[in-house]
């Protein structure tokens, strides 16, 4: 029989081995291009990073769960995300909520996914489903449906969006909707010739700015 000091030692290792385990288990791998697993060089919990353009902090992202891949140079946002907005005066402009997210850090551009709502300090609220900040322009864009609703309570709709962070001059295309005062507004494809003479469909733009009085 083993002695008890043997059977003691034995034991601990088995332990050991087992702790090892579960705490692998609970660091999830996140699916690469490659056959490798990829882990996260960092992981942080309920917690707040920043971006920023030419030194001055342009937005603030506050996040349940954040992954970091240096190689990459991306940080993942999980278990919900809420992005505020500021101007190069410091002063908060608008409001970003999702279900997830991502920072490319390398640009400064940050990516939002599921359930994303954008809402201004003025009043306006914009609902998609897939929205980027892009750093460089400094301005929201989309290739998803949107739906706007201004702070005059009329709603838009469409496929294809660009705004800035204050949501005062925005596009979309291909939209249509209906003013509070009752105006139907609705745009459809019109039939444009190009350079090459060859016949193609294009949408209308809508410009926030031109319908302004």
């Amino acid at each position: 029989m083993l002695n008890l000091n043997l059977q003691k030692s034995i034991y601990l290792l088995l332990l050991e081995g087992l702790l090892l385990i579960a705490i692998g288990c609970q660091r999830k791998p996140v699916a690469g291009g490659s056959n490798t697993a990829e882990y996260p060089d960092q992981e942080g919990w309920n917690s707040t990073v920043s971006s920023s353009r030419n030194g001055v902090v342009n937005a603030t992202i506050h996040y349940g769960h954040m992954q970091q891949f240096k190689k990459k140079k991306v940080v993942e946002f999980e278990q919900g995300v809420q992005v505020d907005f500021f101007n190069e005066k410091g002063l908060h402009t608008s409001k970003l909520t999702a279900d997830s997210g991502r920072l490319n850090e390398a640009t400064n551009d940050i990516e939002a996914f599921g359930n994303v709502t954008v809402i201004s300090d003025t009043g306006i609220t914009l609902t998609t489903e897939r929205l980027r900040w892009d750093n460089n322009i400094e301005k929201i864009v989309s290739n998803d449906f949107v739906t706007i609703v201004t702070a005059e309570q009329d709603t838009f709709y469409g496929q294809g969006f660009e705004s800035d962070q204050n949501l005062q001059n925005w596009r979309i295309i291909s939209f249509s909707g209906k003013a509070s005062r009752g105006l139907p507004l609705n745009y459809n494809l019109e039939r444009k010739k190009r350079s090459s003479d060859s016949a193609a469909f294009q949408p209308v733009r809508f410009d926030s700015t031109e319908n302004r009085k």
